[in-house]
């Protein structure tokens, strides 16, 4: 990979996974590190939408009058 689209979309992807790539990953084409880091972007979001989804569902059995303190124990 040498064209600067491709090294930033390399960039992008180490950034949302967190780590280095193999290294078969690296040599893809500019357009499809592209589209693997928007499948990667949309996975993360659909992610996070579902663990707060399940978050919201376990607080369901809290009790009201303490959802609030156990919200912000948890961090929400």
């Amino acid at each position: 990979m040498t064209d600067e689209r491709g090294d930033d979309a390399v960039a992008e992807l180490r950034k949302q996974l967190r780590g280095t790539l193999p290294a078969s990953v690296e040599e893809l084409d500019a357009d499809a590190l592209w589209d693997l880091a928007g499948a990667v972007r949309t996975a993360r979001r659909r992610q996070t939408e579902h663990l707060m989804q399940a978050t919201e569902a376990s607080l369901s059995h809290v009790p009201r009058l303490i959802r609030p303190v156990v919200r912000k124990v948890i961090g929400l």
